[in-house]
């Protein structure tokens, strides 16, 4: 048998408290998952969080698998104690390129089809589904990986989607217009088609790195599901739409949409820290035509408003902005998107730099490597980009405005960001001003020279050995 959660979460605990922590006592599904969750955060801890009780509900419930960057080496292997953050882009993008096409298995040997439940019998209510924010319209699932298909193609996509429970046997889901899905459905609509889908989950994390992977509509998600997790990704056919699900998922909810149908949905706590607007996206609606299920299922939550949300998609973005910078400056270093952004509006990019302009190149390219950024920010090579304090301090030691800082407006911009604005900044929209911070020092002028501590001694000095 393959990789699944479950042997994420015997990995994780055997790598300690840092890492893995159990809740002691049963939590309501209301809010109380999250608020321990941004408890923790607020005291700079981002463990996996196992729930065995939620009240309602038979299945316990995990969350934050994705929570830190050393939770993120881990699901790709790498050993927390020891990450480098820089590391951990290097290997996602060799795994990104290493596709591996699924392999199918029988029903009796999928764990995910030990429980069929099929129509009276289909109640979402069994699943410990959470309302995450305060001014949520109701209970959501947040990292469902949704498998559609193309009409046109046949390729299968992968992609996560907010689905708010409507009923015990239906969920909108909020597909944006520009997103793979959204041109499934609306491709569906102008063929007069219904549109089958299965929403599984409960994955070992590395899977849920691949579906997010960047590319274009002819990328098979299961491959690059695999191709992160180091093996093929195991299926097995659906029971009631034909589709492939994950064999080794724990929950898997399959249905149709009409996509002549929308229905709305939010408000919605998102990841950049602000609700939604109330009705603010037009939503499809799922008739849930089937939940199959382990008997002993594990519920994957993940709040939408902490930063795994962000992380979860974080080596996707940092691996596109690279290849953008890397086509244009060679000599880039290291690139980070960091949580302070949102994992997607700010990134950090260093380069070794060779001539002057350099680094204003870098992050127009940095800018083009997402539509999302809306600040670069350049520094050189000595600089640890995974720190936001050396950021600000490149900032306040190399960082001229007049010569260093570079603004672009009006531009057709980043994914939910509540500060855009339409063309007549009469109200919110899509557009945004895009930001270079170019904190390089001269490469034709002397600099001041850095105060570092001496190499040899900072390798070889080991603080246990001198500290009680």
């Amino acid at each position: 048998m393959g990789k699944d959660l479950r042997q994420f979460l015997r990995v994780v605990k055997e790598a300690g408290p840092d890492y893995y922590v159990e809740v002691k006592k049963p939590l309501k599904p209301e809010l109380e998952v999250c608020v321990i969750q941004q408890k923790l955060a607020k005291e700079g801890r981002f463990p996996v969080i196992y729930c065995p009780e939620i009240e309602g509900s038979k299945l316990p419930l995990v969350t934050n698998l994705l929570g830190s960057y050393e939770l993120l080496g881990l699901a790709l292997d790498i050993n927390p104690k020891k990450v480098d953050k820089a590391e951990i882009l290097q290997e996602f993008k060799r795994r990104q390129t290493n596709i591996k096409p699924p392999e199918t298995v029988p029903a009796s040997e999928a764990p995910v089809k030990e429980v069929v439940l099929q129509g009276k019998d289909v109640d979402l209510g069994l699943l410990p589904i959470t309302r995450h924010g305060e001014l949520d319209s109701g209970k959501y699932i947040t990292i469902g990986a949704m498998i559609c298909k193309d009409p046109d193609t046949g390729i299968p996509n992968v992609g996560v989607y907010r689905m708010e429970v409507k009923g015990k046997d239906q969920l909108s889901c909020g597909m944006g217009l520009v997103h793979h899905a959204g041109h499934i459905a609306r491709r569906h609509t102008e063929l007069g088609k219904p549109m089958e889908v299965v929403i599984s989950l409960g994955h070992h994390p590395a899977t849920i790195l691949g579906l997010v992977s960047k590319g274009g509509l002819d990328l098979n998600e299961l491959e690059a599901m695999g191709g992160l997790l180091g093996e093929p990704l195991q299926v097995t056919p659906a029971e009631t739409v034909d589709l492939p699900v994950p064999a080794l998922a724990e929950i898997a909810i399959e249905g149709v949409i009409d996509t002549s149908n929308m229905v709305t949905d939010g408000p919605f706590a998102e990841f950049t820290g602000y609700y939604g607007q109330k009705g603010s996206q037009p939503a499809y609606l799922v008739q849930v035509t089937a939940i199959t299920i382990r008997k002993d299922a594990i519920y994957h939550d993940l709040d939408p408003a902490h930063q795994e949300h962000n992380l979860a998609v974080v080596l996707a973005y940092e691996s596109s902005i690279y290849d953008a910078v890397k086509r244009v400056v060679p000599a880039v270093k290291a690139v980070h998107s960091p949580p302070s952004g949102t994992c997607i509006y700010h990134t950090y990019i260093s380069i070794k730099k060779r001539v002057p302009g350099e680094g204003k190149l870098a992050g127009l390219a940095a800018l083009g490597g997402t539509p999302d950024v809306k600040a670069a920010f350049v520094v050189d090579e000595d600089i640890d980009v995974f720190d936001d304090k050396e950021i600000l301090w490149a900032m306040a030691t190399r960082l001229e405005g007049d010569k260093g800082i570079t603004i672009i407006p009006e531009v057709a911009g980043a994914n939910l960001d509540p500060s855009g604005y339409d063309e007549t900044r009469l109200k919110y929209g899509s557009m945004n001003t895009k930001v270079i911070i170019d904190a390089t020092k001269p490469v034709n002028l002397s600099f001041s020279t850095r105060i570092t501590p001496p190499e040899v001694l900072w390798k070889s000095m080991n603080l246990d050995d001198y500290l009680r």
